[in-house]
């Protein structure tokens, strides 16, 4: 069981505006299908505290039953629309979008829909892949639903731990754990794992310059849902929490950060205001990062946006600085890149490097929750 006890610790944080985010989320329940409400709940659940017969390797003082299994509705196979269809008018090129590009098809995933779903379970190819994103720890995360021959058709619980999301198979009921978790911390899960999956986050408008044929998930969902309007746009400007907690006050609770997970508590963040500070508008830092050779591109520009790649590409490990274009090279062979990992010009020009599949945006108070031992980078 991970314990609470947090460097820089200065007591809980009282959610100032928790009534108006549960109000939004009880809301939720009104309006979604009857289906989507009667979804499978999880197991031992049956009103009234829903966390009592819960089996989890979890601190249950942050184990809190907020809603009901299916209030915020997951989503299978979003329609997906190109960025010149009316079904994409709901997103301004400020919005930050979820990327995903398997096999060479790229799709969007905003925080605008995913602040009213959390979950979307897609396929690209024939490959299905989850993605998760928790309004409250500003964390986005992909995962591989198969364990073995089976895959989860995961969804949200109503639950959460430590003001994150907690997963749950919709399918079976049975509840998987903490999404910033990522290994199974619930019921059957206790000993197994999801994989991540590479993911990267950045503006609209940036995506779509890097993928102009890029498809979005529409508006036309299926619920009675208003993208344009975000229940959380006042949350993410104050430093007010939903559920009490111990956290570190060092920084701003709700400065992103780019984390590398290694191991269950470990890794390293990158928190933007150093990066900000340290390179400016733009920037690279290189490092080995769980024995393997890493860099971090990152912009000021356009909303910030940091990426973690695998410093290798054409059977070399590559040192990568930025240009005053935006673009980046690398020191070896002088090829140019993009931000999003593409080599355009130079002897590597078509090669890409590959996203951490373990890396990803959070806020700074839930990084330092979850991976309590990571390093803090500081420039």
């Amino acid at each position: 069981m991970k314990s609470i006890a947090q460097p820089h610790c200065t007591g809980a944080v009282r959610g100032g505006r928790a009534p108006l985010v549960r109000g939004v989320l009880v809301a939720a329940c009104l309006v979604v299908t009857t289906a989507a409400c009667g979804e499978n709940g999880p197991v031992g659940v049956d009103g009234g505290d829903r966390t009592d017969d819960l089996v989890c390797d979890l601190d249950r003082d942050l184990l809190v039953s907020e809603t009901s299994p299916g209030a915020i509705p997951a989503i299978t196979e979003p329609p997906m629309v190109t960025s010149g269809e009316p079904g994409a008018a709901y997103l301004s090129d400020e919005e930050r979008i979820l990327g995903v590009v398997v096999n060479g098809s790229a799709r969007a995933y905003p925080h605008a829909v995913l602040d009213h779903h959390e979950v979307i379970n897609d396929r690209i190819d024939g490959e299905w892949f989850t993605v998760t994103f928790c309004p409250l720890t500003g964390s986005g995360l992909r995962l591989d639903p198969h364990l073995g021959a089976e895959r989860l058709d995961v969804a949200v619980s109503g639950l959460l731990f430590a003001n994150n999301l907690v997963l749950y198979d919709r399918a079976t009921g049975d509840v998987y754990g903490p999404q910033l978790e990522v290994a199974g911390r619930c019921s059957r899960f206790r000993d197994q794992s999801l994989a991540l999956l590479p993911l990267v986050e950045m503006s609209w408008g940036e995506w779509q310059e890097l993928y102009p044929n890029t498809l979005v998930v529409s508006s036309a969902t299926g619920f009675n849902r208003n993208y344009r309007q975000s229940p959380y746009e006042e949350y993410r400007q104050d430093e007010d929490l939903l559920h009490d907690m111990p956290v570190d006050r060092s920084r701003p609770l709700k400065q992103r950060v780019l984390g590398i997970r290694d191991g269950d508590e470990g890794g390293i963040g990158f928190p933007f205001g150093e990066l900000a500070s340290a390179l400016g508008s733009r920037g690279a830092v290189n490092r080995e990062i769980g024995g393997a050779a890493t860099t971090i591109f990152y912009q000021g520009d356009d909303g910030e946006t940091a990426v973690a790649f695998y410093a290798t590409a054409a059977g070399q490990d590559l040192t990568f600085s930025a240009n005053a274009d935006g673009t980046f090279s690398d020191a070896e062979t002088g090829s140019t890149w993009r931000i999003d990992g593409l080599a355009v010009d130079g002897s590597l020009a078509g090669e890409r490097l590959q996203v951490r599949e373990d890396a990803f945006v959070v806020y700074w108070f839930a990084w330092r929750h979850f991976q309590p031992d990571a390093e803090v980078w500081t420039g």
